[in-house]
């Protein structure tokens, strides 16, 4: 069981690597407007920059561990174990079906905590809701979808490119956030 998670974590290529570095200069832009709406005293930009921060960083982290092989390899273990293996589609299905109500019920939870802020905060969301949607997508695994997702250049495939997509439209969010804010502290003669 862990040797399936090593081995998966041990294959990390360039495109893995390169999403990292996205993930973390997307959370580096995320933690410098949390700074800008600290000064601004916008509590609810704040909080929404911190969270995206902690949760940019904690994906790619995710990207070389690959901690849904290890969840996967975990459950399905235990579904040998205790006699269900051959119910595991429909546990499976499931499974998906809760993250997506989750994905759901957090997407409304984070619009109505974002009424009121700056259109970049709003920008950034659909971003974290992009990228959401793209690892409840990637923990189906459905094999159909892996197959189409697997396709485009060897170093980055189509799920490169949307992850790294949904990446860049948090990252923008967060630099035009910070530029939007810093623009109106500026004296008008500069």
């Amino acid at each position: 069981m862990l040797s399936e998670w090593q081995l998966a974590v041990a294959k990390a290529d360039l495109a893995d690597w390169v999403t990292v570095v996205a993930y973390l200069l997307a959370a580096a832009a995320c933690v410098r407007a949390s700074n800008y709406a600290w000064i601004k005293r916008r509590t609810r930009d704040r909080m929404f920059w911190q969270i995206a921060s902690v949760l940019l960083v904690f994906l790619g982290a995710n990207e070389l561990l690959d901690l849904q092989a290890l969840l996967t390899a975990v459950g399905r273990e235990y579904a040998k174990t205790n006699g269900w293996y051959g119910q595991h589609r429909r546990v499976q299905y499931v499974f998906v079906l809760a993250l997506g109500v989750a994905a759901v019920v957090a997407g409304i939870v984070m619009l109505w905590l974002t009424r009121r802020t700056d259109a970049s905060v709003r920008l950034a969301l659909i971003g974290l809701v992009f990228i959401g949607l793209f690892v409840l997508l990637r923990a189906a695994s459905f094999h159909h979808l892996d197959e189409l997702l697997g396709g485009g250049a060897p170093e980055f495939t189509w799920r490169s490119v949307l992850e790294m997509l949904g990446i860049l439209i948090m990252a923008v969010g967060a630099t035009a956030y910070t530029r939007k804010r810093r623009s109106k502290t500026l004296p008008a003669n500069l």
